[in-house]
């Protein structure tokens, strides 16, 4: 049986597609009423709102860029506004631009920082201030197995999701008096669109490294990020949770 999360007011930042898109789907899907966050690709964002809307839920679309500290605040001022609480967020925006370090431009490495970690403050500073207010929240954090291992030509990325390692563990130390859980869920590799630029050879790799066999499904995150949303989790804060297949501990073992 799912975890209700019936009229429940979550927002979903970068929820246009992949893996954002299926953490969507699955709020709604679990009774909650989804704020789907998005930056340009309006077409997308429309299309994940179309599918959570045939599947029976309810959700909106709201436009806003986690860099700009003043987008964001509106954004949730708005859905305060509209909705009078906030009970989820689901900072899940990032960008990479991958290169080895020497060949690294200052500007890809201050976008992958700007969006992927200081993007999460932004977005994370303007739901605190709601959820404390109301002493109740959830802020679930998506970040990568990159940031828990060494990735060669990922400086930029695993610089950002090493950050949000500590920054969700910090917080949530802060904010628990105030009734406010902070997760960290780091990823191994899951199949999106993303995934099908890679070679089939380096797909082969990390099928290798990984006990399981295989990379995960987005609809398998998704799940994980319901329950963790839900009241059944409710013992559950600071921690982070990696879904990778049991590559990690293949990793730790052998120092990869």
């Amino acid at each position: 049986m799912m975890s209700a999360l019936d009229d429940r007011i979550a927002v979903v930042t970068g929820g246009s597609r992949g893996l954002g898109r299926a953490m969507a789907l699955e709020l709604g899907r679990r009774g909650a009423r989804v704020v789907i966050n998005f930056r340009r690709n309006e077409k997308e964002a429309r299309n994940t709102l179309d599918q959570l809307q045939a599947a029976g839920g309810q959700g909106s679309l709201y436009q806003a860029d986690v860099t700009d500290s003043r987008q964001v605040q509106q954004m949730f001022q708005d859905v305060f506004k509209q909705h009078r609480r906030l009970d989820i967020l689901i900072n899940n925006a990032g960008i990479t631009r991958d290169a080895y370090f020497l060949m690294m431009s200052a500007n890809d490495w201050r976008e992958v920082l700007d969006v992927d970690l200081n993007g999460i403050f932004h977005c994370s500073k303007a739901a605190v201030r709601i959820m404390a207010g109301q002493r109740r929240g959830v802020i679930i954090n998506i970040g990568s197995g990159a940031g828990l291992v060494a990735q060669p030509g990922q400086i930029n990325y695993s610089a950002a999701k090493s950050g949000l390692l500590g920054f969700s563990r910090s917080l949530a130390r802060e904010v628990a008096a105030k009734g406010v859980r902070i997760l960290h869920v780091a990823p191994g590799f899951f199949k999106t669109e993303m995934a099908e630029t890679l070679s089939k050879d380096f797909i082969a790799a990390t099928y290798r490294l990984t006990p399981l066999g295989r990379w995960g499904t987005a609809e398998e995150l998704a799940a994980l990020v319901g329950f963790l949303a839900s009241d059944d989790a409710r013992c559950f804060s600071g921690q982070t949770i990696t879904i990778d297949g049991g590559r990690g501990a293949v990793e730790a073992e052998f120092g990869l």
